[in-house]
């Protein structure tokens, strides 16, 4: 034979590969033919796996495809090789896209697919995204006993790929652990290089070490407290308000990164970090509010009382739909007190005599376009069409004079008698 015909064995059945412009198909249909003839007493689940290979050979051998090369012989439950995958893309350059990981497990047939631009690779990867996962579930690592100092020398389950279940159920089980006080503090975590730092004192540090923490405030990461724990390190921090949206930003940012690193397994503060940057920061709630950075200060303080009483009981921390539910309930209740300027300690600020008497916001919660009629949507509750974290109601914005709030029935502000 000439150069242009290879050939590999499967099963014991050997099938040619052709190059160049001859017709292959007759000879591969006659030898698989008289193969299967041969072996005609083989089982059900053998005759199945040589029609899939027949296939295979047969969408190898189709004209106008790439340079054919010997295909390695694996066994169906292993994956390929990294040499065998290389060697896959240097012959079939569509290949060379895709990583090791979404083309080991890949039969002949979708990797020759891909080939061909047959079979789109998000479908594999799909594909090769789920038979990880069973992988995970049939065998699960086995992990062995072995030294850490969480510094220089860690253990090699560190490496492990994260959680993949649920956080807050990982929160219970830290906390069964754990118990309620949470870890010893330390202060030499290494955060330089993550761009962290210069927000963290000796206090801060003590507090996010304990779940449980009811002295823990982001206020204790502003500009100004910083500056005053480092002045007076004999006295307790001092928490100190926010001069500016950014300096708030930088502190719910630096608190969110320095519990994962002290508690990688601690999902808590993400999820508040990650609605307030779903809801951008209250732009479109709090845009003319003067008190857009009290009112953040206050919620984000009171989530984290609220999460170290669920860390004392034993229970979850607050999720995504509680952050909507309370952020709304903030809102309203912001709205009903004349939005008082107050300070932590509870105290009225200077123009707070007179804010009694300003007129009343509609709540951020309540559907404008269902009170001028010209809301889509049917259902009595559903998602701001800015926002999809952000939850509308239908319900009535008519302010009654009288009684000095809002109508908020179910029937719109224009059918308001």
């Amino acid at each position: 034979m000439n150069g242009c015909l290879n050939g590999y064995r499967t099963a014991d059945k050997k099938f040619f590969l052709y190059a160049g412009r001859s017709k292959p198909r007759k000879r591969i249909r006659s030898i698989v033919s008289s193969s299967e003839s041969e072996e005609s007493n083989q089982t059900v689940s053998s005759s199945s796996e040589s029609e899939q290979e027949t296939e295979e050979a047969q969408h190898l051998s189709s004209k106008d495809f790439m340079k054919s090369f010997k295909i390695p012989k694996r066994n169906q439950s292993e994956p390929w090789t990294v040499e065998q995958v290389e060697n896959f893309k240097k012959n079939w350059p569509y290949l060379r896209n895709f990583d090791y990981s979404v083309l080991k497990f890949a039969t002949l047939k979708e990797l020759t697919g891909m080939a061909k631009q047959k079979v789109s690779g998000l479908k594999l990867l799909s594909q090769a995204m789920a038979a990880t996962f069973d992988q995970l579930q049939s065998f699960p690592a086995q992990v062995e006993a072995g030294p850490d100092d969480c510094l220089g020398l860690v253990h090699v389950a560190r490496f492990l790929r994260g959680y993949v279940g649920d956080p807050q159920e990982l929160w219970v089980q830290a906390r069964k652990f754990l118990g309620s006080e949470g870890l010893d503090p330390i202060t030499n975590y290494e955060v330089v290089s993550v761009g962290l730092g210069e927000l963290l004192t000796p206090e801060v540090w003590g507090e996010i070490h304990k779940p449980s923490s009811r002295n823990l405030s982001i206020r204790l990461l502003s500009t100004k407290s910083v500056e005053l724990a480092w002045k007076t390190k004999d006295q307790k921090d001092t928490p100190k308000e926010f001069e500016s949206l950014l300096e708030f930003k930088m502190a719910a940012a630096t608190l969110d990164a320095v519990i994962q690193r002290v508690m990688p397994w601690n999902m808590a503060f993400k999820t508040v970090y990650l609605f307030l940057v779903s809801n951008d920061f209250g732009e479109v709630e709090l845009a003319n509010s003067k008190n857009k950075l009290l009112f953040l200060a206050n919620f984000v303080d009171e989530v984290l009382r609220a999460n170290a009483r669920f860390w004392e009981e034993a229970k979850k921390f607050m999720g995504h739909q509680d952050m909507c539910v309370k952020w709304n309930a903030s809102l309203a209740r912001r709205v009903e007190g004349g939005n008082p300027a107050t300070n932590p300690s509870g105290k009225k600020g200077e123009k707070g005599k007179d804010q009694g008497k300003k007129e009343l916001k509609v709540p951020g919660w309540i559907c404008k376009k269902f009170n001028d009629g010209t809301c889509e949507s049917k259902d009595a509750m559903h998602a701001a069409y800015w926002n999809p974290a952000h939850i509308l109601k239908h319900q009535c914005s008519k302010m009654l004079k009288d009684q000095k709030k809002f109508c908020l029935q179910t029937h719109p502000e224009h059918e308001h008698k």
